[in-house]
């Protein structure tokens, strides 16, 4: 799915509403060397990290995944 944005006189950019109501109102910004890309940000991250990496933590709770981040450093 494509759609086209343009920025406004304040340098604002609207995204969509169906785009909004699919994958939220908050985003990360990341600029490439060729493009910008918007990266939908979830209330609760470790849950966003979870849809990244699939089922590297199933049967753990949110609370091991972080202890098991903070031993690891």
């Amino acid at each position: 799915m494509s759609n086209r944005a343009e920025a406004d006189d304040r340098s604002r950019i609207v995204i969509p509403r169906d785009i909004r109501e699919k994958h939220g109102d908050r985003y990360r910004v990341v600029e490439l060397d060729d493009r910008v890309e918007l990266i939908p940000l979830r209330d609760e991250p470790i849950e966003g990290l979870r849809d990244a990496v699939g089922d590297a933590f199933d049967g753990k709770s949110i609370d091991e995944i972080k202890r098991e981040a903070r031993d690891a450093e």
